[in-house]
């Protein structure tokens, strides 16, 4: 074949893609009648909600379809290769070497018991023909691991993974997607859980690794933001249907379908303008005064403990009926804030004013009780709830714990599961059968089953597709209003946060580099480290740019024109 002819053939196509279901599924086909192309050098999005069939398609592209899921029509190539027609020992050499694929989260993708070190070398070996010597394979993984920009590379080689952070995880599996360079990489969800510079950062990754080796990239994501900031082409599914697809500038600029324009429409823009300032309260809710807390982290029988400050002297005031936003990069000290606040976590030093009453002082029926008025509900609701527990049973749990019969505890479970958009009859259904927006919401029912004053929402909505996002913040806004609820939001999503919160602090290595109300720190930010982090927001340039909705877009397009002239 002639280099022309190489560089016109695509390095993916799917032809006419439709994917059963096993019987008794919401539909019968998980994906019907897709087809899209993807050439050297090209990065193309799959776009749509949680269900829409991206990820499905992801697996059949290295048929890793799961057991009763299978192709019923149309195909796949991948370099010239049909996955569905290779046997073992072909599917080997397809995965991890002409096509590689880096998944949502790394944690659960990595072998906690091998050093990613090793891991890395594994990917080397199983696919280099000759096996290259040890001293070749090292000095690989060295150069593989400084390409993604990880600090230390001889000392995080021997690193198990829980020891890393999470985008330092996702650089690890980019590695070893890297480790054979691969024609094709396909990234699911690689940034969603991420922080906004972390997120900016895997995201440069990708396109600086792509422009140096010329592969193709298949993006899955549920964000239009990321879309404006790296998209070629982008594909719009929705039930398993493509219903848009097109150069990404034409389908941002002039969707054709309500149900793209929907998912634009639902990406938080941070309209600046818009916000106003908090409006003063003389008495505080809550006030927590200079909280100190230090992790040790030990490193082995004879390395010292590493000592980790996730709160330095933080301080802050909360009052009726206002939301204050937490944000920063991970490790910041956020999650350890909330955390501390319920007394999940004890800090080191410091006060935790409440009802007249210093939390870190109360013990036994006293904390008890003060405990129903602040309720928290955390990113993850499936591993929040219980699997063996039918939902109405969760939510009725706590009241019954502080006197309510069960009777009007499940009755009480029902209006609120009304109240948050599901049905009465979801309460006798278990958290499996739910997405997860629902089960976020039943999370919420859960928390608010206590009437409580103070609601710590952490992350709450960092991992939900962005139309779900925005249904769950209206949510949370009604009931704020509703029930004259006091919330900390604790955020990585600036946009969020400009949307959601009356006052912004913004952590940096555990302590308040910045705050105030959220009209000043996000139009005259006063700290350099804020203002990295309002930058890092995706899409901010396409879509807080004046006269997006006419269409102006010529930074983008021109960003685009210099990819295309590259392939």
């Amino acid at each position: 074949m002639s280099e022309a002819a190489q560089i016109d053939t695509p390095v993916l196509a799917v032809e006419s893609l439709s994917i059963a279901l096993p019987k008794g599924g919401d539909r019968e086909l998980a994906v019907e009648n897709v087809s899209f192309a993807i050439k050297r050098n090209e990065v193309v999005c799959l776009v749509g909600e949680s269900g829409s069939g991206k990820s499905m398609i992801a697996h059949a592209v290295l048929s890793l379809l799961p057991r009763g899921v299978g192709i019923v029509a149309g195909a796949v190539t991948v370099a010239e290769e049909n996955p569905a027609q290779l046997d073992g020992r072909g599917l080997r050499r397809l995965r991890g070497g002409k096509a590689a694929m880096i998944f949502q989260e790394p944690l659960s993708s990595l072998n906690p018991l091998k050093r990613v070190g090793k891991q890395i070398e594994e990917m080397i070996l199983a696919h280099q023909q000759p096996v290259p010597s040890a001293a070749e394979v090292q000095a690989r993984v060295q150069t593989l691991l400084t390409q993604v920009g990880l600090p230390n590379p001889q000392l995080l080689e021997r690193s198990f993974p829980f020891e890393l952070s999470g985008g330092q995880r996702q650089r690890v599996m980019i590695a070893m997607a890297m480790a054979n360079r691969p024609a094709l990489l396909i990234a699911d969800e690689p940034t969603t859980a991420l922080d906004v510079t972390t997120q900016r950062q895997i995201l440069r990754l990708i396109g600086d690794l792509r422009r140096e080796r010329g592969m193709g990239v298949l993006l899955i994501t549920h964000d239009f933001g990321v879309v404006a900031d790296v998209a070629h082409r982008v594909v719009v599914l929705r039930h398993g249907k493509v219903v848009e697809q097109g150069p990404a500038s034409e389908v941002l600029r002039h969707p054709k379908a309500a149900y793209t324009r929907e998912l634009i429409d639902a990406v938080p823009k941070a309209r600046l303008a818009d916000i106003h300032g908090t409006i003063a309260r003389p008495e505080p809710l809550l006030e927590v005064v200079g909280l100190q807390k230090t992790f040790r982290v030990k490193r082995g029988w004879l390395q010292p403990a590493r000592e980790v400050v996730a709160a330095d002297g933080v301080s802050l005031t909360l009052h009726e009926c206002e939301t204050l936003a937490v944000v920063g990069e991970s490790g910041s000290g956020k999650s350890t804030l909330g955390r501390m606040i319920m007394r999940l976590t004890e800090p080191d030093a410091g006060a935790i004013r409440f009802g007249g009453a210093d939390l870190r002082q109360l013990r036994g029926e006293a904390l008890r009780q003060a405990r129903r008025q602040l309720q928290i509900v955390f990113q993850d609701p499936f591993a929040s709830l219980d699997p063996r527990q039918k939902v109405g049973d969760a939510i009725a749990r706590g009241p019954m714990a502080y006197g309510m019969s069960r009777t009007d505890a499940m009755a009480l479970a029902k209006r609120l599961l009304v109240r948050v958009g599901l049905s009465e009859t979801t309460a006798d259904r278990y958290p499996h059968e739910f997405s997860g927006g629902q089960r976020q919401r039943i999370c919420i029912a859960r928390a608010l089953a206590l009437k409580p004053r103070v609601l710590i929402a952490d992350e709450a909505v960092s991992a939900l597709d962005v139309s779900v996002q925005a249904q769950v913040l209206a949510l949370l806004a009604e009931l704020r209003q509703e029930m004259r609820l006091a919330m900390i939001f604790i955020t990585h999503d600036l946009r969020i946060a400009a949307e959601i919160a009356d006052r912004v602090i913004v952590l940096q290595k555990g302590r308040i580099v910045e705050e105030g109300s959220t009209a000043e720190v996000f139009t005259a930010p006063r700290q350099a480290y804020t203002r990295d982090l309002l930058d890092a927001i995706p899409g901010r340039a396409f879509f807080d740019q004046p006269g997006f909705a006419a269409g102006n877009a010529s930074e983008f397009d021109d960003r685009v024109q210099r990819d295309a002239l590259k392939m």
